[in-house]
C-alpha cells in the first residue's frame, strides 16, 4: 500500500536513503482516480522501492514547492532528491517500466 504522505512527514522522505515513487493526486480528478488502482498495484508488486501519495488538495503547498503542475503527477526520488517525473495517468506496464528505469 501507498504511504500517505503529508508536510509533516515529507522531511522523512527527503531524509531518506530509499527510492520513493510519488503520486501527487486530487479527489476531482478524474485521470486521478483512474491511475489510483494501478499505482496500488504496481506498489505492491515492487520490492525494495516505497511508494506514496501526497493529495494536492491537502497538501498544495507541497506539490507548488516540488513544481508540481498537472495532475497526476509521478515523481521518482532517490535519496532526498528528484531523478525523473512524468505527467499524467500511465499504464501498468508504463508504471513499472518507469519505476524499473529510475531505480
Amino acid at each position: 500500500m501507498p504511504e500517505e504522505i503529508t508536510e509533516d512527514n515529507f522531511e522523512d522522505v527527503k531524509n531518506s536513503d530509499d527510492t520513493w515513487v510519488i503520486d501527487f493526486w486530487a479527489e476531482w480528478c478524474g485521470p486521478c482516480k483512474q491511475y489510483a488502482p494501478t499505482f496500488k498495484e504496481v506498489s505492491e508488486e515492487t520490492e525494495g522501492v516505497k511508494f506514496g501519495k501526497i493529495d494536492m488538495e491537502a497538501h498544495q503547498q507541497l506539490g507548488t514547492s516540488l513544481g508540481v503542475r498537472a495532475l497526476p503527477t509521478t515523481i521518482v526520488m532517490k535519496n532526498g532528491e528528484e531523478v525523473d517525473r512524468k505527467s499524467g495517468a500511465m499504464s501498468k506496464q508504463e508504471l513499472l517500466d518507469f519505476v524499473e528505469k529510475n531505480t
